[in-house]
Parts: C-alpha cells; structure tokens; sequence
C-alpha cells in the first residue's frame, strides 16, 4: 500500500509520511510516542490501541466493532471523530478496560486463531512437494487439517476442542 499511495499521492505536505511495508522504519516506536492511530486494515490498529491509544478504524478490518477502536461509518463520522480526538488528545486514551480488551483480542487473535494448514503463499510448491493432496486427506494428514477445513467450508470452530490442545 505505501507504493500505491506514494503514486496516488505523490506530494505530500512536510508533516505527512507514507511508512511502506518494506520501510526501515520501525512501526512500534511510531506506535509508542502517537496520540493517535488512523488504521486502515492493518493490525497497526490494534496494536496502537493495546498501547491505550485512541484509533480510528476506517476499513472494515477483523478487530473493527470490538470496543476499542473508534468506527467511522462515512466521511461525515469520521472527519467529526478526528475533530473530537484532535481537540483534546490527552483525555482520549483508551480506558483501562479498553486497552485490556484490544490485548484479549491481540492475544486470541495471533495465538489462539491460527489453524494449522498444510500450504503457504511464500512456499507454495514446496509444500505442495511436501504435503501432497494424498498426505493432507490421509487419516493423519486430516487429523491436523481437517478442522480448519470445515471451518473454511462454512462450519463454526469448535472453540472448547481446540483449547484443549
């Protein structure tokens, strides 16, 4: 996305910095000295509010609605969120029960979410090699996967069998 926006918006006022992917910029220093986060659909989001910081989520991200980021639904709501929070920062940070709410979520979502699957972008044919359609649908191979594939089918996770690992 920074290269897209560095081609959309090839000149940027001074005080205004697009931090690609690829930048050496380290993202969570930025996050530790911002007032204020605006989040499009990056995990940046919820983690700039674990830090208590106040954030606008203007995507529809997986941690939008959860009661720590603030949720614009049109330009209106969010150009009036942005002048509400930018006339007192300070007294906007996040409640302690907010903050706490974001690491619940952070922590569910990078530790307990993940499924096991058997084929990744980044290595795609070296899995395939690997783990080969026969080896994924074998007894074994469905004993690791099968879950998350009924999940990607359609049906709900089943949340107790899977603390139970």
């Amino acid at each position: 996305m920074g290269q897209v926006m560095r081609e959309a918006l090839p000149s940027l006022p001074d005080h205004i910095h697009i931090i690609g992917a690829a930048d050496k910029v380290n993202t969570y220093d930025l996050i530790e000295i911002a007032d204020l986060g605006l989040a499009y659909t990056t995990t940046v989001g919820l983690e700039t509010a674990m830090n208590g910081t106040p954030v606008i989520s203007c995507g529809r991200t997986h941690y939008r609605g959860r009661g720590f980021t603030i949720d614009p639904n049109s330009w209106n709501e969010y150009f009036a969120a942005l002048e509400r929070l930018l006339a007192d920062l300070p007294a906007q940070r996040l409640t302690e029960s907010q903050t706490a709410a974001a690491w619940n979520y952070a922590y569910r979502f990078f530790f307990e979410f993940p499924r096991p699957y058997p084929w990744h972008l980044d290595r795609l044919w070296e899995d395939y090699d690997r783990l080969p359609m026969n080896l994924v649908l074998s007894p074994e191979g469905r004993s690791n996967y099968e879950s998350t594939f009924r999940y990607l089918a359609g049906e709900p996770l089943d949340w107790a069998a899977i603390q139970k690992d």
